[in-house]
């Protein structure tokens, strides 16, 4: 087979698995919006997915609804659903950028410390609140004292691993280090708070959506709209850095640049997703290998659908937590957990058979 004969088989490859990713796109975004809607149409509550559709219609002109009716769903079930969506979407995009740039299937979006640094600063907001009140931040004070320390964590990591040259063991291990120290401090502050601040020091740590309105929804369609662009502006870097750092030197990639865009960007995601929905664990893990496994390792294909099986995941998940056992909530966390835990080690089976 000639050189010529090979490199056109290459490029017809390369086109059909561009074709198959777009057809995949296609596919899971109606698989998503069908899902949005019949999420919002389940609850504790009588309203149904006849009553969701006229909800949604009378926004657009449609014959009004009855006043209950209408705040189940535009204020507390859409919002909700959306919220899962895009957190879902974002803990997804970060641990695929993060599994391609770190040549590691078992990096998630918290392997450099990002939960464990934003469960203290939320559990210091919980122990606190009466004292931080005078800050006038209100209903924000969990989310914004999880952001601040969730990014003061990646400051640490990034600070370290600066000493090293960017190394990206380094950064895995000072992201694990530093992990351990604020969960011992969130154990340290778990064992001096009081009776009342504990069960919702342990509720927020095991991940939930209730709760959460539009403002919420604003803010993380922000940081992933940013984030997302950004990614997808540079997927031929990350591509090429996916090859490792002296192949991407060679090839002409700004390794440095590049490595502090990605940990800038996963830093975004998680922190922002973190912050309002508390630790929810697997997704980010998840997701991304699934879109491998669909679409390919192109970049250009792969973090859209990534996305989108993270949106539907954490959608799927949250929308059990609060049906299984209604009108009793679970924590979403725990859900993903039970479906995470298997196919965590289903990959460890596999590198170890590799």
């Amino acid at each position: 087979m000639t050189e010529t004969t090979r490199l056109e088989r290459e490029v017809q490859k390369y086109g059909e698995r561009q074709k198959r990713g777009r057809r995949f796109i296609v596919l899971l975004s109606a698989l998503l919006l069908f899902c949005i809607i019949m999420s919002a149409s389940v609850g504790w509550s009588s309203v149904r997915l006849p009553t969701v559709l006229k909800a949604i219609a009378e926004r657009f002109g449609g014959a009004p609804v009855a006043e209950v009716e209408r705040s189940i769903v535009m204020d507390v079930r859409l919002p909700r659903v959306f919220c899962a969506v895009l957190a879902g979407a974002s803990l997804s995009m970060a641990g695929h950028v993060m599994q391609g740039i770190f040549q590691n299937p078992l990096v998630s979006p918290y392997t450099l410390g990002v939960s464990n640094g934003a469960s203290f600063g939320a559990s210091l907001a919980i122990i606190l609140s009466s004292k931080l009140a005078t800050l006038g931040l209100g209903t924000y004070l969990t989310p914004v004292f999880a952001f601040a320390f969730s990014m003061l964590t990646m400051l640490l990591v990034y600070s370290i691993s600066r000493l090293t040259d960017h190394a990206a063991k380094t950064l895995i291990l000072s992201g694990v280090a530093i992990g351990y120290l604020f969960s011992a401090l969130v154990s340290a502050l778990k064992y001096i708070s009081n009776v009342q601040a504990l069960p919702e020091l342990v509720f927020w740590s095991m991940g939930s959506l209730a709760g959460l309105k539009w403002n919420v929804v604003s803010f993380l369609l922000a940081a992933f709209a940013v984030c997302f662009v950004l990614t997808l502006a540079n997927a031929w870097n990350l591509n090429v850095m996916a090859l490792g750092r002296e192949e991407a030197t060679a090839l002409g990639v700004d390794y440095r640049k590049m490595l502090v865009l990605t940990f800038f960007v996963t830093t975004i995601l998680t922190s922002t997703a973190v912050a309002f929905t508390g630790v929810i664990g697997f997704v980010g893990l998840i997701a991304p290998h699934v879109a491998r496994m669909l679409v390919g390792g192109d970049y250009r294909c792969c973090v859209p659908v990534s996305a989108l099986l993270g949106a539907l995941l954490l959608l799927i998940a949250d929308t059990l937590a609060r049906t299984m056992f209604s009108p009793v909530e679970i924590p979403v966390g725990i859900v993903t957990s039970f479906i995470g835990v298997p196919f965590f080690l289903y990959l460890i089976m596999q590198r170890r058979s590799a």
